[in-house]
């Protein structure tokens, strides 16, 4: 299967897509300092509960993370190396955090927190007996270690183990000597997201990453060369602001945030979403094959699961999923559809599970959660109708902009415009250096529009 990644490193964020046979499958925006799995904080003590035997731990967030199973190890006050174990989510929750601290590699994880050598179990007991032998030589009685799947890829060459391991303790004296200097609470690291999609990509020699950043480029270059086949890695700099242009990702992307999805047969899927869970409805819509009825709902359901488990992945959404399929009279459909579900889900990586069908025909199931949905981080509550409906968040509007105006100064058009957008906008445009290369005048108004002015207008 042909894979690429593309990474588009921008201003104000940074757009990680996944391509599977040149169709979007995986989305991931990532906000400088926003909060991800594995990111190091430096946390104060707000309170310890006892009846939670935990303690909330101010983060710089503006809710406290909790931190569980420390109520006889804290006290109020206390300042805490801490990591992101799971993100919200909800808006209304706050992080869940662990202080088993970890910094993972490609080869091994290493455990500042936590002495002595572990093993993955996925390698054969020849593997693991090497392993284990090997890392307890190069592991100080301070600090664990454990030994990763990829161990196999080494057994001629131990060099890349030894130089990870390396990397891995200086990046941890420079987190130490960060959270000594902090004087507030915060994020001590990055998201380790991007560099996660990365490795997950790199041992492939069908893949492709392209990113636009040189200092992403080098890096990867770096963990590439020690491999003995990988993924092609390609820097689109200069013209990297549009990277994601000759791929259909952002209108795949604005398709599937829509509240209604197209099928290919004419139906469509109405997605809605609430805390507690997700809800699709199938509707045959357009549908005009001559078919029976229940031959009709049979086959609609059957492309509709399809689409609904596809949705799952790009819009990263967990929990509950409710789909109100189209009445199937018959048993055997019924159970089609069920077994075609379970066998899509498991093709996907997200850990979807079928519950079944209900008497009223809606099928349930469950999704591990990861996070935010990407509507719930890229689009935010309508002040005017009090959440009944969605709007662009400012970064995701003034980022169009800007792509915007790249498209026609390539294409040959004036470099002066006027810009019609919110003030939260205008704000991010005043203060994004790729602005710069462009003329513009700010006017206040709703959704964003772009007119070109002679470049005499003043």
């Amino acid at each position: 299967m042909k894979r690429q990644l593309v990474i588009d490193a921008g201003t104000y964020e940074t757009r990680i897509a996944l391509l599977e046979e040149n169709t979007l499958v995986e989305y991931i925006p990532v906000l400088p300092n926003a909060p991800a799995p594995g990111m190091l904080y430096r946390g104060k003590v707000l309170r310890v509960d006892s009846s939670l035997d935990g303690a909330f731990i101010d983060i710089g967030e503006a809710l406290p993370g909790f931190l569980p199973h420390a109520g006889k190890r804290m006290k109020q006050g206390d300042l805490r190396l801490v990591e992101v174990k799971a993100v919200p989510t909800t808006p209304t929750k706050g992080l869940q955090l662990t202080d088993d601290l970890r910094l993972t590699g490609q080869y091994l994880v290493y455990c500042p927190s936590r002495p002595g050598v572990h093993v993955s179990r996925k390698l054969t007991l020849q593997d693991q007996t090497e392993a284990a032998a090997y890392a307890e030589k190069q592991c100080t009685q301070e600090e664990g270690l454990i030994v990763r799947t990829d161990w196999c890829r080494l057994r001629n060459d131990r060099t890349p183990f030894d130089a990870e391991l390396k990397r891995l303790r200086m990046e941890w004296q420079s987190i130490c000597q960060r959270f000594a200097a902090s004087l507030q609470p915060g994020p001590l690291t990055e998201s380790p997201e991007i560099r996660g999609m990365c490795r997950q990509l790199l041992m492939d020699p069908d893949a492709e990453i392209i990113v636009n950043s040189s200092e992403l480029f080098c890096q990867l270059s770096t963990e590439r060369e020690a491999l003995i086949s990988g993924a092609l890695i390609r820097n689109a700099c200069p013209d990297g602001t549009l990277i994601f242009d000759p791929y259909p990702i952002e209108s795949a992307l604005e398709r599937a945030l829509r509240k209604k999805i197209w099928l290919r047969s004419g139906g469509f899927l109405s997605v809605d979403y609430t805390e507690a869970f997700t809800v699709y409805d199938v509707n045959s819509g357009k549908d005009t094959r001559k078919l029976s009825p229940e031959e009709k709902a049979f086959a609609v359901n059957m492309e509709a699961v399809q689409a609904v488990l596809a949705h799952l992945r790009l819009c990263r959404i967990g929990g509950i999923i409710l789909v109100d399929l189209i009445d199937m009279k018959n048993p055997d459909h019924q159970a089609a559809v069920l077994d075609a579900v379970r066998e899509f889900g498991r093709r996907e990586p997200g850990e979807v599970h079928a519950e079944g069908i209900t008497s009223l025909g809606i099928l349930q199931l469950t999704r591990k959660r990861t996070g935010l949905p990407i509507s719930s981080v890229m689009q935010e509550m309508c002040r005017s109708c009090q959440g009944s409906g969605r709007h662009r968040a400012p970064w995701v509007t003034e980022g169009e902009i800007r792509r915007s105006i790249a498209r026609r100064q390539l294409s040959g058009q004036s470099s002066k415009y006027r810009i019609l957008c919110s003030k939260e906008v205008q704000s991010l445009i005043r203060q994004d250096p790729l602005m710069n290369s462009c003329s513009y005048v700010l006017e206040t108004g709703g959704d964003y529009t772009i007119e070109s002015l002679p470049v005499s207008d003043k």
